[in-house]
């Protein structure tokens, strides 16, 4: 299941503009006036806000049809294109846990790969204020490899080292092995610390790698794992 719809995802890369190709894929979506996705699993109050983006590098591109190649557990495009599993290999995650029933709030953000616009709209709106009004932890599926918890992004701590233990132990009771990582780069769950440095946010590792060009890759063993443990475990409260 977890494969066959990372397939059906990354059939296309969807750069910036073109990120209406992944809406029908959203089930029963809200929309933001920015053209933000969002879906609301189970009644309230919700503490976590879990998130992907729907574009994909480059920038200033069209979409462009992709020739999948499947090497046992890696996938790669024929070297033509990317792959865009940054960010479909964490829209995977999401749509894994709306159908698992996942309580929680799942933003599905526009324009990230050229500057975070959607999540830093989403992070000042007053919409998603009150929508989030409970909401402690902001999780980003969108980070490279298969073993990061982030705690820091662009050198300035995000997470801290208190919530990303208790994720890290969540995670390991599911077969997961993930550390605490100071090195990350600014994603979605930034823009919501930017707004509110409260909020502890996050990325987790979802298992692509050389994002950004047409060598990048996708561990699809792990995501399949991953997917399973983020259905069954016990979310942290923050």
């Amino acid at each position: 299941m977890v494969r066959e719809l990372f397939i059906s995802l990354v059939s296309k890369t969807t750069p910036n503009g073109y990120e209406y190709l992944m809406y029908d894929k959203i089930p029963n979506p809200n929309i933001d006036q920015f053209g933000n996705r969002y879906v609301i699993i189970g009644e309230g109050p919700h503490r976590h806000l879990f998130t992907c983006h729907l574009d994909t590098y480059p920038t200033n591109a069209i979409p462009e049809d992709i020739m999948l190649i499947e090497d046992g557990d890696i996938m790669r495009t024929d070297g033509n294109t990317l792959l865009g599993a940054d960010d479909k290999a964490g829209m995977t995650i999401l749509l894994t846990m709306i159908q698992a029933g996942v309580p929680g709030i799942y933003g599905f953000f526009l324009a990230e790969e050229i500057g975070l616009h959607g999540s830093t709209f989403a992070a000042s709106d007053g919409t998603w204020r009150e929508l989030m009004k409970d909401v402690g932890a902001v999780i980003s599926f969108d980070r490279r490899g298969t073993t990061s918890i982030i705690t820091h992004q662009g050198g300035r701590r995000t997470c801290s080292k208190k919530y990303a233990e208790q994720l890290q132990k969540a995670f390991f009771s599911q077969g997961i092995s993930l550390d605490p990582d100071d090195k990350g780069t600014a994603t979605d769950s930034l823009s919501f610390h930017r707004a509110n440095r409260t909020l502890q946010c996050t990325n987790i590792s979802v298992g692509y790698g050389n994002a950004h060009g047409n060598a990048e890759f996708q561990d699809i063993a792990y995501l399949e794992r991953l997917s399973n443990a983020v259905t069954r475990m016990t979310w942290p409260n923050p």
